[in-house]
């Protein structure tokens, strides 16, 4: 079928019913901050309402905290015994603030208990809810991905995507919403995902039509030198076409291999500025006209800043020009400053595949689904069709005469 992607906004109303009906039940459960992991049996019940809408809850029915030992395994010493009791305190207040809605409050000692323990994916989840129910999208996003990429517990995580998904509705999203709803779902199916998904697609695949940045046309080596610039240390002026093309095929200091190199497409990395930080301009021989040049995005990062990695490909499949991007989420979450030293954390990873009409360079659809998924998506009579994932789906592609291409 077509996707067609519509969706629904979650209220403040219904998200807190959500977060004081599980508080509810983790509080009646009797919350434990050092649970063994849950079975059919053992695991507390989850307020009817939500999956976890609040990712209190999550703390009831996930593992110990990675970073503190395990009692069974050695003895603690004093200074892990001194981390643990921080952490145990902190989460027991931030939960209590939570549940009286000081969430100000809650912040400050979940960012306790995660300075005590910087690898826990529950204390994250929990100030992420925080701070999205304070109205700090931008905070809630960042511990909600950096919660994602700790989290091992399917539960936990899918508690996490239901906070997303509320994250999304909020900024009136609606299919990125929709995405992580579905994720969640796919989880851990609920009457809460359910019913968020009413008459939507499960899919875990992200799908963009609008608002997409189309290929640029360039005319020769020398408009495209122009366009995206000389490689670092290639000096020289570029008197003709071939000129153009030795400075912009010039190996780079930090690259054996001439961009160049091998079949096109190829990808050229540019300088960004003055970090370390590069733009990747993805390039498509175009006969007989030069060249569709496609803006592939930044790889590697300023530390400082924690940007994750990105690796950008290109490739023809069916007659459109892809670009895929693999975005690498390890230390990407910017922590704030902890003892005057600036801190970064894993965030989650990604996978993304942009397709685009060969003859006129127009973006026709983006398509982004989490790192680990089991989804596929191929070109196949003229439609994407993508499967795995919970996805069967296929979407039609509006494409022009092909253009030739090498």
């Amino acid at each position: 079928m077509t996707t067609d992607i519509t969706g629904c906004h979650g209220t403040r109303e219904i998200e807190r019913r959500f977060a004081l009906g599980f508080i509810a039940a983790c509080v009646a459960a009797g919350c434990r901050d050092q649970p063994p992991r849950p079975t059919a049996e053992s695991a507390p019940p989850v307020a009817a309402s939500s999956p976890a809408a609040v990712a209190s809850a999550s703390s009831a029915a996930s593992p110990a905290s990675p970073a503190l030992p395990a009692p069974s395994a050695r003895p603690l010493t004093e200074k892990e015994k001194q981390a643990l009791a921080t952490y145990k305190a902190a989460l027991a207040r931030g939960r209590l603030a939570t549940k009286k809605q000081d969430f100000n409050a809650a912040i400050q000692a979940f960012t306790e208990a995660i300075a005590a323990d910087p690898s826990d994916a529950r204390a994250l989840a929990e100030r992420g809810f925080a701070h999205l129910t304070a109205g700090d999208s931008g905070a809630a996003d960042s511990d909600f991905d950096a919660a994602l990429a700790g989290a091992g517990d399917p539960e936990l995580r899918s508690q996490i995507w239901f906070n997303l998904g509320l994250l999304r509705d909020r900024a009136g999203d609606a299919e990125a919403a929709r995405v992580a709803y579905a994720n969640a779902h796919l989880l851990k199916p609920s009457a809460a995902t359910r019913g968020k998904l009413a008459g939507r697609s499960t899919c875990t695949v992200e799908v963009r039509k609008a608002d997409l940045e189309g290929a640029d046309l360039v005319k020769g080596w020398t408009e495209l030198l122009a366009r995206i610039g000389a490689a670092e240390g290639a000096t020289g002026e570029a008197t003709s076409e071939a000129a153009a093309r030795e400075r912009l095929c010039r190996p780079d200091s930090r690259w054996a291999d001439s961009p160049c190199a091998g079949d096109a497409p190829w990808v050229f990395p540019r300088d960004y500025m003055m970090y370390v930080h590069h733009s990747n301009h993805v390039v498509f021989p175009r006969k007989p006209d030069g060249f569709l040049v496609v803006n592939g995005g930044h790889s590697g990062g300023w530390p400082a800043h924690c940007h994750g990695i990105r690796s950008v490909s290109g490739s023809v499949e069916g007659g459109l020009l892809v670009v895929e991007s693999t975005f690498d989420g390890a230390g990407a979450v910017y922590d704030g400053e902890v003892n005057d030293e600036m801190r970064c954390r894993d965030g989650a990873s990604y996978r993304e595949r942009t397709f685009y009409d060969a003859r006129t360079g127009r973006a026709m659809v983006a398509l982004r689904w989490p790192a680990g998924s089991e989804a596929d998506v191929k070109v196949q009579g003229g439609q994407l069709v993508v499967s795995g994932g919970g996805c069967d789906e296929r979407v039609r592609l509006n494409v022009s005469a092909s253009a030739s291409t090498k």
